[in-house]
């Protein structure tokens, strides 16, 4: 073995493991990738039923029945590696798939443990659903009676140990869990053991089979599944990803030691990388362009290869609206940074396909794109047609191919980015071109099969006959690989051959049976040849499985529905949203009174509990209202209000955080949003109440001197009199200053009035917009507030109709319905159109506090047609104090940056007292 442990030593990928729907096999799996087969599929109404799909879910309008079903989940064979009957039984089908594959890819490799040190296993799994659907669905396994057996064969820390134990590898073993980008993570790991020496030959990868295959899934509006079971990456009509099942594995060994002995090098991992997004993103399960930028250019520099030699890069490619166009910009800025890719660099992503592997997603575009280095083509990509609007192909030095391309590639790349924020990128180069070689010597050469019975060998010679039969194999590599690369069991077929054909026809004739004595065995030389890839062990599976009993009526479904307008049991109500949060947010301890963010809550849990809510009261029920609630009871509140009163209009004002104190009466900025005042009431005490106006309807038109009188004449139904406490941010700032002078007028105290870094009146004075303009803004406010969004004039929306797609562009909207989205621009574009008609008549007594933004945001000033006034125009409008306080960030960054909002409220909590 090579000793050389340098940091950026090449590795070779020297044997592929692989078992997806239509494909056992590398080279399966290569034809149906150019024949552009699909493994998504519409399952029947017999398969939904057998998968236990109630037939009033699976009639419902938003179930998609579609997925990837993987063939013989069941099988395993038990005694092959070691297991009793009832072990296999109660052990999840990935643990045994998993090390089925993996005994396969190092056939494939030509590797047996016994003649190797130090074999590093690196795995990833999804969480056992065979546990939780059938187990502990079967009333033999019931939960309180969970063995250790069966935690051992359903817990992911036990894969990784597992297949070392059963194989004997004595490297490292360890179970790697990053989300989607688990298995590209464990190949990153497995390169470092290589490079440091802690692994002679490593294998990484993953699977991912969930229970039961044909059940489909429900479409949620904003959630990342496709809404009609196609996967279209990068595509104009993209709607989501469908879920995949599979398992891949690679075989990794320094790349020097693999060309000295002799091994099949499919392709070169030059380098990787991996990283986190941090919290420089909108939320926990949104991706970051920042951070999967920087894991691109980390990558490149770690393989040392330019990118202009990247002709090719497999993309994580989800077919998500805002997952796909993020994507995009951050690679793009990472290439350019670094250069720029082979021109016409071709994208693809292998979840057309395959449908989403979760933790295994990496390993097969790994293993796909080494395929592609070693034949030299680029398979079609599926589903698409034409790019998302958002993803602008045509100006870029990337494209898409519908065809197959072959071309020569020098180097690849492949991108998994992990729900969390952990992201993985890895660079693969062609294997290195071998010297020719002389023909083979004109003699016997010995040939040994083996298998651990009579029954297995026969059906091994048969495969192996088949093969050589098929492809043109040098003998001497054939005898090599048998010889070198392979197990040695009881049961032998040895006999000696002077061509592959001459092997075929002995094999074929033969079998299982001895061989003819036509020569001197002992006296054969060792043949020296190359490992190739060749048939593996034949297997004797059986199935091992546990069904659940039939089945039941969930607790949460067997609530009595209501059609809108009908009488809703509040009690019954309120117990469903209650439990259904709980299960959400895996918290039993959940309280009417529990805040429903403070406890984990994000959008897409939201997007959740209110599509779970509209499906079982079959309920039209969007998404507009719920971001201003906070606790479950108050969830409980709108909802009812909506059976009640179908079409009314949201209450005017929702209680952010309740207390004791002087309230702080808050406007929402310009889109009507309070998430801003959400996330910052999460870091304050708590001890006084923070209740925030909701937005007036964009059609109502109001002016800002009539929206804060509709305003005061709702908080004086909270608080009749003063002293007042209001404030806002940005716009709402400006509303919350015309409630000030407007409640002084009418004889009221106003304590104190609070604005979030609002621009005085003098910086809007002048003309509103017409419809380009309007939308130009729009896209500059929305580029501006989050970093990384880019859109190009081409790009900007001329219509209502075509901004739902620009708005789910970034986290803070993702989640909303297109109404939503259109919603909010509507609003913005009425107030900010009224606040550029308003100045304050009079001016104001009390204390005014003005939380500054230290970075001027000074591009987008001219587009929203804002004059450069500073924050101190502002006390010639106050007689009384008025107190200035700094806060880090740009005017959006103050509540769009998760790091800088906690700054924010420690401003701001001293002036509540």
């Amino acid at each position: 073995m090579n000793t050389d442990t340098s940091d950026n030593q090449s590795i070779a990928i020297i044997g592929i493991g692989i078992r997806v729907p239509l494909a056992r096999t590398a080279p399966a799996l290569w034809d149906n990738l150019i024949a552009g087969a699909t493994a998504i599929r519409r399952f029947s109404v017999e398969e939904l039923t057998a998968a236990g799909v109630p037939r009033a879910r699976f009639e419902h309008p938003s179930h998609v029945p579609y997925g990837t079903e993987l063939a013989g989940i069941a099988d395993f064979d038990a005694d092959f590696f070691g297991f009793s009957p009832r072990e296999a039984k109660v052990t999840d089908p990935q643990q045994r798939i998993f090390l089925q594959t993996a005994w396969e890819a190092m056939e494939d490799a030509g590797v047996v443990p016994a003649r190797t040190p130090r074999i590093g296993v690196f795995a990833a799994t999804t969480m056992s659903t065979y546990l939780l659907r059938n187990l502990q669905r079967n009333s033999e396994f019931r939960p309180e009676d969970l063995d250790y057996q069966t935690l051992i064969g359903n817990d992911k820390d036990f894969i990784a140990t597992r297949v070392a134990f059963k194989l004997g590898l004595t490297g490292p073993a360890l179970t790697v869990q990053s989300a989607c980008s688990s298995s590209l993570v464990a190949i990153h790991q497995a390169v470092r053991s290589l490079r440091a020496g802690e692994s002679d030959v490593a294998l990484a990868g993953g699977v991912s089979i969930v229970t039961p295959q044909t059940a489909g899934y429900r479409y949620e509006e904003g959630g990342i599944h496709s809404r009609d079971g196609q996967c279209r990456p990068f595509d104009k009509d993209a709607s989501g990803t469908v879920r995949g099942n599979g398992c891949g594995i690679i075989v990794l060994k320094r790349l020097s030691d693999a060309v000295a002995d002799g091994d099949r090098i499919h392709a070169v991992l030059a380098g990787s990388a991996i990283n986190n997004d941090g919290s420089d993103k909108m939320g926990f399960t949104a991706p970051g362009i920042a951070g999967q930028a920087a894991v691109i250019g980390a990558a490149l520099a770690d393989a040392g290869v330019p990118a202009s030699d990247i002709g090719y890069v497999e993309t994580h490619g989800t077919g998500t609206a805002l997952g796909d166009p993020l994507e995009f910009r951050a690679l793009s800025r990472a290439h350019t940074a670094a250069g720029g890719p082979a021109p016409d660099c071709l994208l693809g992503s292998i979840k057309a396909n395959l449908g989403h592997l979760d933790v295994a997603a990496g390993v097969l575009g790994v293993i796909k794109t080494a395929l592609i280095l070693s034949n030299q083509t680029v398979p079609p990509q599926l589903g698409f047609d034409a790019a998302n609007p958002h993803v602008p192909l045509g100006r870029s030095a990337y494209d898409i191919n519908t065809e197959p391309v072959a071309r020569e590639l020098r180097a690849a790349a492949v991108s998994s980015f992990g729900l969390g924020g952990t992201n993985a990128h890895c660079v693969l180069t062609r294997a290195p071109q071998l010297a020719e070689r002389p023909v083979p010597e004109d003699r016997a050469y010995r040939i040994t099969v083996t298998a651990r019975d009579r029954n297995a060998l026969t059906r091994l010679c048969g495969e192996l006959a088949a093969d050589l039969r098929g492809r043109s194999i040098r003998i001497d590599d054939l005898a090599h690989t048998l010889a070198e690369g392979r197990t040695v069991f009881a049961e032998k077929l040895e006999f000696a051959a002077h061509s592959s054909a001459e092997a075929a026809e002995i094999l074929d004739r033969h079998r299982g049976d001895s061989a003819p004595a036509n020569a001197n065995l002992t006296d054969l030389p060792a043949a020296r040849g190359r490992k190739i890839s060749l048939p593996g062990y034949p297997f004797d599976t059986t199935p091992h499985w546990v069904d659940p009993d039939p089945a039941t009526s969930d607790s949460v479904a067997s609530t009595t529905t209501a059609a809108p307008g009908e009488a809703v049991d509040p009690d019954r109500l309120a117990a469903f949203v209650l439990e259904t949060a709980r299960q959400l947010l895996g918290d039993p301890a959940l309280q009417p009174d529990s805040d429903f963010y403070a406890s984990g809550g994000q959008s897409m849990t939201l997007v959740r509990l209110v599509s779970t809510v509209r499906d079982t009261y079959e309920l039209p029920l969007g998404l507009e209202g719920f971001e201003r609630l906070r606790t479950i009871e108050q969830l409980v509140q709108h909802i009812r209000l909506v059976f009640e009163n179908p079409g009314q209009a949201a209450p005017a004002v929702v209680t952010i955080t309740p207390g004791d104190g002087s309230a702080l009466f808050l406007v929402p900025p310009a889109g009507g949003t309070n998430f801003c005042y959400q996330a910052l009431a999460t870091h304050l005490p708590g001890t006084h109440p923070i209740i925030a106006f909701t937005a007036a309807p964009a059609t109502d038109e109001l002016t800002v001197r009539e929206l804060a009188a509709r305003n005061i004449s709702e908080m004086r139904r909270v608080q009749p009199d003063g002293p007042y406490r209001v404030g806002g941010y940005s716009f709402g700032g400006n509303v919350a200053f015309e409630m000030a002078i407007q409640l002084e007028a009418a004889g009221q105290e106003v304590a104190d009035v609070v604005i979030f870094d609002s621009n005085p009146p003098e910086a809007y004075v002048g003309g509103g917009f017409d419809d380009s303009e309007f939308f130009k803004a729009l896209v500059q406010m929305v580029t501006t507030a989050f970093p990384g969004i880019e859109v190009s004039d081409d790009q900007i929306p001329t219509s209502m109709a075509e901004l739902p797609a620009l708005m789910r562009q970034y986290p803070e909207v993702a989640a909303f319905t297109e109404h939503d989205a259109i919603r909010f621009a509507h609003l913005w574009r009425q107030n900010h159109d009224s606040i550029k008609r308003h100045y304050p008549d009079r001016k104001y007594g009390g204390t005014l506090t003005i939380l500054r933004a230290t970075t001027a945001f000074v591009a987008d000033q001219e587009t929203l047609r804002i004059r450069q006034v500073g924050k101190d125009v502002w006390r010639g409008h106050a007689t009384g104090a008025v107190r200035m306080v700094d806060v880090p960030g740009n005017h959006y960054t103050i509540f769009t940056d998760a790091t800088l909002i906690p700054q924010v409220a420690a401003a701001l909590q001293p002036l509540l007292g």
